[in-house]
């Protein structure tokens, strides 16, 4: 059976080829590292006819509510939003999120960035009131703002602007913080000057969400000491159920194809493809489609071949 199902997932992905196919993957800003990692799957899948059309959006909190009114079939958004809206949207009733939305792949880690000007007298620990600079509304960044405002009892006021404004308006004295959450090092902050991260205390409220983790003058050039933040980790979902056959296979098949082609994205894509664990999943939140598609995976490579050999050459 085990070696019936990798023959099978393998034909699909040639006949596929032959037969187009068209989704959605609803990504982030187009400047974001969300939209190119998106692209650079879309990419792939386009080889085996399975053509992905990348969708920008504000962030990971609107590409979950896309998935709700089925205006995409995949998306990438930060486990702390995932966590919200299992939350917020599921309270006081019998449903679990974890049985609509299923994580296909996980990806990488973003670091909460809270940054001030450098000359700022800001002291984050003892003040309580602050206006905040975070993205578009419906941003990951805004929705780790609004938690690390929970964790530590502060008060934001939110003015929402494009990253680039928010750091201009920063510099200008109109804010006190800007909340940006990304993997490290973000383009954006690389070539800034007359900046400073707050360091995030450990707090065990943050387990829920994040991972402990740090930022230092490697990551960003102007930064002169290590500082203490989070880590959320972002994923790429469906909500495309799993009892749907052939859409569910689909889900098997974009995996698949992510999978057989880990060399050459951490060759040739998005440096962040790097901290990705092709192989990774949780049996609670991962679509059964992506188990078939690692059962498989684990098959050829129990026959001595691997990914390199499957992957289809531009």
């Amino acid at each position: 059976m085990r070696v019936a199902l990798a023959i099978f997932l393998i034909a699909g992905l040639l006949a596929g080829q032959a037969l187009a196919v068209d989704l959605r993957l609803m990504s982030g800003d187009e400047q974001g590292t969300y939209y190119q990692i998106s692209r650079e799957i879309a990419r792939e899948t386009d080889k085996v006819g399975l053509n992905l059309q990348v969708l920008p959006s504000a962030g990971s909190w609107a590409n979950i509510i896309a998935l709700f009114n089925n205006n995409t079939e995949f998306a990438i958004f930060q486990m702390d939003a995932y966590i919200k809206a299992g939350r917020n949207l599921y309270q006081n009733t019998a449903l679990d999120i974890r049985d609509e939305i299923k994580v296909v792949m996980p990806l990488y880690h973003e670091e909460i960035h809270l940054i001030k000007t450098r000359d700022s007298p800001l002291d984050f620990t003892t003040e309580e009131k602050f206006v905040v600079g975070c993205g578009p509304e419906n941003s990951g960044s805004c929705l780790s703002a609004e938690v690390i405002a929970e964790f530590y009892g502060k008060q934001f006021t939110y003015v929402h602007t494009s990253y680039e404004q928010a750091l201009a308006a920063l510099k200008a004295g109109e804010l006190d913080l800007v909340v940006i959450t990304a993997g490290k090092p973000l383009k954006l902050l690389s070539k800034q000057t007359g900046l400073d991260l707050v360091s995030l205390p450990r707090t065990r409220k943050a387990a829920e969400f994040y991972l402990y983790s740090t930022i230092s003058p490697e990551d960003y050039p102007w930064l002169d000491r290590t500082v203490e933040t989070y880590g959320v980790r972002s994923v790429l979902a469906t909500m495309i159920q799993e009892q749907e056959g052939l859409a569910s296979d689909l889900v098997g098949t974009v995996h698949f194809t992510i999978l057989i082609n880990e060399d050459r994205l951490k060759k040739n894509g998005h440096p962040k493809w790097n901290e990705v664990f092709f192989r990774a999943y949780n049996e609670k939140t991962t679509h059964s489609a992506v188990l078939n598609s690692i059962g498989a995976y684990n098959v050829i490579r129990s026959y001595g071949y691997n990914g390199r050999t499957l992957a289809i050459d531009d």
